[in-house]
């Protein structure tokens, strides 16, 4: 599902079943008005793991991919490197662009 499921090419419709299949599965959740790198709103479906929840942002309407966003959830201690504290933003992006091209390089 990961790469078809954000795929330009799939319709909404099926676009939203994909998604509508996330929350049936044990620890992903569901958030409305989630803002994407870009900072347009969403939903998001997202998975909170041990130490760290990440979010996959999409347009409430067709559930087209926005981005994702991950944040820390409890405080890091790592013996060679610095601690991340929790609340501490791990990746924020945004899709700005997707379109269908014929062959491997083009745009």
């Amino acid at each position: 599902m990961h790469v078809f499921a954000w795929s330009p090419v799939l319709s909404p419709e099926v676009r939203a079943a994909l998604f509508r299949g996330l929350a049936t599965i044990p620890g992903v959740s569901f958030t409305e008005n989630v803002v994407d790198a870009d900072g347009r709103r969403g939903v998001a479906f997202s998975h909170t793991g041990a130490r760290a929840r990440y979010d996959l942002i999409l347009d409430p309407v067709d559930f087209r991919f926005l981005g994702t966003y991950g944040v820390q959830t409890t405080k890091y201690d790592h013996p060679s490197s610095s601690a991340i504290e929790a609340g501490t933003p791990l990746t924020l992006t945004a899709r700005l662009d997707a379109k269908v091209v014929d062959g491997p390089g083009q745009r």
